[in-house]
Parts: structure tokens; sequence; C-alpha cells
């Protein structure tokens, strides 16, 4: 049972990630003028996973861990580090910093279904509404002009966005089996080594590309490594500890309003209505699905006092 404090602790960290993660499609977009993005994420992980390595060796916390954590751990870093950030990054090129978070404000919808599908969750008629609405949300965000023109620059950057909505829902899923065994900080670290590893064979082609950076841009990407990577990460592993993949997910339809802003304020983006529209029918759909999540909660909460 976890207490209070620790589901308010979860609550808090999850603010604060939500915050790192808001604007770091911000910093991505501004570094992409001078790096290509698979570098990007390639020196993200390098400099996240030198920063925790340090950490575990000051603290002592290196463990050893079966071949089947080893397999799900390397798992979840292919798919929560390795192909969301090529989708991510990529997609940032094609389409906006404001585009790319609220199409990511879906993921805690396809997370619920998962969930569903994998645990035995009950699936409502509210929930199958609720997926239907947030549905016709992406698509108003993926298809801003109307049109279903798979050869616009902008479609295709939303389309490998949601190839990262995919590829992250299934990396919260597998972590799900890990954070109740290791210390989160443990978990974190191990993903970002791992997910280094990985990236190698797709940053190989970009080498001949590397050259010196700005300073605005390497700011921005210590902030991408050293925040939204090593810190965030531990953060949203805690979270997923003591509220479930879910709700913690849940949190991630608050992105779109700090890349907005941001966007809007550094980037000078614009917003149509239509991707508003788009945005507010996915966070409508969420706060339907969480409403009815904590009545049954309450209900179960009920039934259990009765039965004491």
């Amino acid at each position: 049972m976890v207490s209070r404090k620790s589901k308010l602790f979860a609550i808090a960290a999850m603010l604060l990630t939500v915050v790192f993660w808001g604007y770091s499609f911000v910093s991505t977009k501004i570094i992409l003028g001078e790096l290509p993005p698979i570098t990007i994420a390639f020196f993200r992980q390098i400099i996240a996973s030198g920063v925790l390595v340090v950490f575990l060796f000051v603290k002592k916390l290196f463990v050893k861990m079966p071949m089947k954590d080893i397999i799900l751990l390397a798992a979840s870093s292919f798919f929560g580090i390795n192909l969301y950030f090529l989708f991510e990054n990529i997609g940032l090129k094609y389409t906006t910093a404001s585009n790319a978070s609220i199409i990511i404000a879906a993921v805690p919808i396809f997370t619920l279904v998962t969930e569903s599908l994998f645990y035995k969750f009950k699936v409502s008629k509210r929930l199958i509404a609720c997926v239907i609405v947030s549905t016709i949300g992406v698509f108003g965000v993926i298809f801003e002009n109307g049109s279903l023109d798979f050869s616009s620059g902008s479609t295709k950057g939303n389309l490998l966005m949601i190839g990262a909505v995919i590829s992250w829902v299934i990396y919260t899923i597998i972590c799900k089996s890990l954070t109740g065994k290791y210390n989160g900080i443990v978990i974190t670290a191990y993903q970002m080594i791992a997910g280094s590893i990985l990236f190698i064979p797709f940053v190989i082609p970009d080498i001949s590309q590397w050259h010196g950076i700005s300073t605005y841009s390497l700011i921005n990407l210590l902030y991408l490594a050293l925040f939204c990577s090593a810190l965030a990460y531990y953060l949203y592993n805690l979270a997923v500890k003591s509220l479930g993949a879910t709700i913690s997910s849940m949190f991630l339809n608050l992105i779109p309003v700090v890349s907005i802003i941001g966007g809007v304020l550094v980037l000078g983006e614009k917003i149509s209505l239509l991707q508003i529209g788009g945005m507010l029918l996915i966070m409508l759909s969420l706060f339907f699905v969480r409403s009815r999540q904590s009545n049954s909660q309450n209900k179960t909460m009920l039934l259990t006092i009765k039965k004491n």
C-alpha cells in the first residue's frame, strides 16, 4: 500500500517532469539548427549516462540483475530512449514544437488501453468513448489543414510523433515490471547506458556532420541531458512506482501547455484553432477517464471499509 506522502511526492515529481519535458521540444528544435537529430539524441544520452554512473559509483548503488531483467531493461531502453528519440527528433525537423507536444499528450489514453489489454482491466463504454474522442483530437492536430496529404512535411513530422507515442507506451508498460524491484535511479542509469550503446549503429552515419556548436545550443543540449534525461526519467520511474503507469502518464497531457508557451515565446511559433480544438479533445477525454477511475477507486475503498 502506497502512503499518502509517497503519492504526494510522486505527483510533485510528475509535475516537475512535465515542466522539463514540456520545454524539451523547444530545446531540441533550437539544437536541430546545428546538429542532426540522431546526434542530438546520442550525446544527450552519453552526457546523462556519465552523470548517473558517477552518482551510482559515489553512492555505491550498482546492482547485479538476472538475465530476464537485463533483457527487459534493454527493451525499455530501446523503446523509451532509442526509438522514442529517433521518432521525436526526426519528427521535430518537419513539425513544430507545439504540434509535437500536443500529439505526445495522447500517450495517457493509449497507456490506459494497453494496461486494460495486458493487465485485464475492465474496458467500459466511457473508456471506448474517450478513446474515440482522443483519436479525433489527435487527427485534428496531425491534419491541421484538413488534408490527408502524406507528402506534406508537417504531416510526416506528426506521423513520426505518433511513432514516438507508441514507443513511449511500450516503455512505460515494461518499466512497470522493473520499478518494483530496483531503485529508480539504478533503473534510470542502466537505461541511459543501454540506450547510449544501442544508439551507436544509428549515429555512425552522422559522424561526418559533427562540428562545433554555439554556446546557446550547448546549454540547451546540457539541459536535455541533465534535466530531461537524467533527472526527469528518474522522477518518472518514481512516479510509475507510486502512482502506476496510467495515472503517471496522464500528467503528460500538461506538456503541451509548457511547450506551446515556450514555442510561442522562444521560437515564434503559431498554433491553429483546429490544433487547439484537438488538444482540448485529448485533454477532455483524459479528464473523463481519470474521473471515472477516481470514482471506481473510491467505491473500492468504501467496500473495503465496510468489510473491515
